[in-house]
């Protein structure tokens, strides 16, 4: 019966958190000894037992948990700023980082001003004749130009061939003309003729020729191509139903005119000269010796590689002159 008040005694002076262990160690010290707090009555005859209050102090019990934590407090104000210290030395430079990435390229800018022209260079040596190109197509002849004015006069002709008799007029009544007027008449007469047949010459000179679309004039020579590219047989039979022939070069001019049309094509050309009768003598078409030569380096020499004799003639876009055999296809030029 005593342990029960002993039990709820502790239970007011521990903590709540160690009621357990308390209660185990008390219960085995009253389990032993049941008088130890308390004051036994005396066994009859006996003698009185001792306040237990006087005994020894208990072991100490384990340390209880922590308990729950208070309300929290109110932050203080914040104190004032301290003063700004001295600044520190700099510190020692670090390793250079990675290279980055490239950036986007940049738009064009804008044109720079001209520049001005630089000095005239020198004037490079002559180069070598090319090759002739491959032939070209033929082209087709362009619409007739018109008839240009009357150049000067030229240089006197040889003497054409006696026309056929013509059929006898009527005879006409005796005039009372003298003798040196009929003279001076028919003088007059013969003149206008020859002025005639002259503007007759000239007209169908120019018929023949706008049959082709590039040419040049020199004096009274025209020289005249249509682009096509034959052999010497065929080159000079297109001449000869134009009623020309393939060019006769007697002077530098000439000669530079015919190498304005080959420069023009960028095809080598056919001159009329050969040495067809004699071999080495280059003649015209009439038989006549050359006035008038600018042979190539070395030219002529008659040979050809694997092929016939060289019995014909080209003209070079440098002008120069080269003996070739007559099979070969060169540009197309007749003279008027």
């Amino acid at each position: 019966m005593l342990l029960l008040p002993l039990s709820a005694l502790l239970l007011l002076t521990q903590p709540w958190r160690s009621l357990g262990a308390e209660m185990m160690t008390y219960s085995q010290k009253t389990l032993a000894n049941g008088c130890t707090l308390v004051m036994c009555s005396p066994p009859e005859g006996g003698l009185p037992g001792r306040d237990g209050r006087d005994g020894r102090e208990g072991p100490r019990g384990e340390k209880g948990d922590p308990g729950s934590p208070g309300p929290a407090g109110r932050a203080g104000m914040p104190g004032p700023a301290g003063p700004t210290g001295p600044k520190g030395d700099n510190g020692s430079a670090g390793e250079p980082g990675p290279k980055g990435d490239a950036g986007p390229p940049g738009g064009v800018g804008a044109p720079g001003m001209q520049g001005s022209p630089g000095p005239t260079g020198l004037k490079g040596e002559r180069g070598a004749p090319g090759q002739p190109g491959a032939p070209g197509p033929t082209g087709l002849a362009g619409p007739a130009g018109a008839v240009g004015p009357q150049g000067p006069s030229g240089a006197r002709g040889p003497p054409g061939l006696k026309g056929d008799r013509g059929t006898p007029g009527e005879k006409g009544a005796k005039g009372e003309t003298s003798v040196p007027e009929a003279a001076t008449l028919r003088q007059r007469m013969t003149n206008l003729e020859r002025v005639v047949q002259r503007l007759r010459n000239t007209v169908s000179q120019y018929r023949k020729v706008v049959l082709f679309p590039d040419g040049l004039a020199v004096g009274e020579k025209i020289f005249k191509t249509s682009g096509a590219v034959k052999s010497y047989s065929d080159a000079r039979q297109v001449c000869r139903e134009a009623e020309g022939q393939l060019p006769s070069p007697r002077s530098a001019a000439e000669n530079e005119a015919v190498t304005q049309l080959v420069r023009a094509r960028n095809k080598h050309a056919y001159l009329s000269m050969n040495d067809i009768s004699r071999e080495g003598r280059f003649t015209y078409p009439t038989g006549q010796s050359l006035v008038y030569s600018n042979w190539a380096p070395g030219e002529p020499n008659n040979r050809a590689k694997d092929k016939g004799p060289e019995n014909c003639l080209e003209i070079y876009s440098n002008g120069n002159w080269n003996d070739i055999e007559c099979t070969e296809e060169r540009l197309v030029i007749c003279e008027f």
